[in-house]
């Protein structure tokens, strides 16, 4: 399991859809707003990395939502998995030039 604290960013006259949006998902907790209704503070519980980048990839998808960036990662599980050798972490979408390759 992967647990990440994130930032919704939008438009403020796009508020109130995105909000709804974000409450369709299972795998998402709304926690606070910004006062002027441009960051949504989210929690994102996922079975795994591709899990997590599958849920944010689903939100860029609306036009409501311009940016997912995450703040705060808990890997559970996942860190004692790459520890004990059995999985190799991907690095895929952690470069700032890779980002920008895909906007």
């Amino acid at each position: 399991m992967i647990f990440s604290g994130s930032v919704v960013y939008v438009n403020p006259e796009n508020y109130s859809k995105a909000k709804e949006i974000l409450k369709f998902s299972d795998n998402i907790d709304v926690f606070a707003v910004s006062e002027d209704k441009t960051q949504i503070i989210i929690a994102i519980e996922a079975d795994g990395e591709e899990h997590l980048q599958k849920i944010c990839a689903d939100l860029r998808g609306f036009p409501e939502i311009l940016e997912v960036a995450h703040h705060i990662f808990h890997f559970e599980d996942e860190v004692e998995e790459i520890l004990a050798g059995n999985k190799v972490p991907s690095l895929d979408g952690f470069f700032k030039s890779k980002k920008r390759e895909e906007r």
